[in-house]
């Protein structure tokens, strides 16, 4: 039989603050900032060699 989905039966949805913690909120916040300067790097990289290797193959 299925639950009803009013009534005193039903559950209480958990909130995104009662499954993070705020301890573990600092530490994702750390990880994403990492990521991004990460990304961010790799990206800055990546353009500067294309630039060379478009430097490279105009010659003299």
């Amino acid at each position: 039989m299925a639950t009803p989905r009013r009534g005193r039966f039903r559950l209480r949805r958990r909130r995104f603050a009662d499954v993070v913690t705020p301890a573990f909120a600092r530490e994702l916040r750390g990880t994403l900032l990492q990521v991004q300067v990460t990304a961010s790097a790799v990206i800055v990289l990546a353009l500067v060699g294309a630039v060379l290797v478009a430097g490279l193959r105009v010659g003299p």
